[in-house]
């Protein structure tokens, strides 16, 4: 159990009713988007106009026109649009029931930028607009709504396909599941025997996936993703140092500290001030 008064700042779905939501990127958020947040859904970000900058995770982007940006459930996001315009594309994971053949985890892409020719951008934000007049009529039929999600999958085929013409062949299934698995499971998993058990593979194969899609071991890439939640919580600002190693189930303060220390060369107290 969590100790009382302890508040994570996770955001929902503008619209908790849908699986599929379209909005302007100035649209009037329902929450403090001046403040580091983190959603429960996958966003798409496409600019047609204007500048501003933001950051996914730690790493700051331009934003600029011609440019899309995708953000996952559970990565830290803070957007300063300044006078960016576009529209944002945000959907729940269950979509990807209706998207076959696309599985969530092929979203997650290591560089979430996308810059593409001026005709596939337009390609895209044409699609995009479409879907978005398809969601705002009142009654929807069966068939509009099997339109929209057939929209959205061209999208994320698209932007697929970007991805491995800039960085070459998509990293494996194994690998890919095994990414998204992480997120949502480093608060209480952090051997890889666990994710093993999850995916229905063995060890060996789960390291040679990962070795030769992302030239880490199964192993380091859970440690970078609990000291990258470490640091999401850090900068949410909800929750003390003791609080985030209870929620991160570390055995003890010592450990906590001593996985900091070994990993950055920071005592918490030192990583969480250069973070704020």
């Amino acid at each position: 159990m969590k100790p009382e008064g302890i508040h994570i700042n996770n955001i929902p779905l503008p619209h908790p009713g849908r699986l599929l939501v379209i909005e302007p990127l100035d649209y009037p958020n329902p929450y403090d988007f001046h403040r580091p947040h983190r959603h429960d859904y996958f966003e798409i970000i496409l600019v047609n106009g204007g500048t501003g900058t933001q950051q996914i995770d730690f790493t700051q982007y331009d934003i600029s026109p011609g440019r899309l940006y995708t953000v996952y459930p559970g990565q830290v996001h803070l957007m300063e649009r300044q006078s960016a315009t576009g529209l944002l594309i945000q959907f729940r994971k269950d979509i990807f029931e209706y998207i076959h053949p696309m599985k969530h985890y092929m979203l997650y892409f290591r560089d979430p930028a996308f810059v593409p020719d001026a005709e596939t951008f337009a390609h895209l934000y044409s699609i995009t607009k479409r879907m978005m007049a398809l969601l705002q009529q009142e009654e929807l039929s069966p068939l509009s709504i099997h339109k929209a999600y057939s929209y959205l999958q061209i999208i994320l085929i698209t932007l697929t396909e970007l991805r491995e013409e800039h960085n070459g062949p998509h990293t494996s299934n194994t690998a890919s599941q095994f990414l998204s698995l992480l997120p949502q499971n480093i608060r209480s998993r952090k051997k890889v025997s666990e994710y093993c058990d999850i995916l229905g593979c063995s060890a060996d194969k789960l390291n040679l996936a990962c070795k030769t899609s992302l030239g880490k071991t199964a192993l380091e890439l859970i440690h970078e993703e609990v000291l990258l939640e470490i640091r999401r919580l850090i900068a949410l600002g909800s929750l003390s140092l003791k609080e985030i190693a209870f929620e991160l189930n570390f055995d003890s303060q010592a450990n906590f500290s001593g996985f900091i220390k070994t990993r950055t060369g920071f005592t918490p107290s030192e990583l969480q001030a250069s973070i704020l």
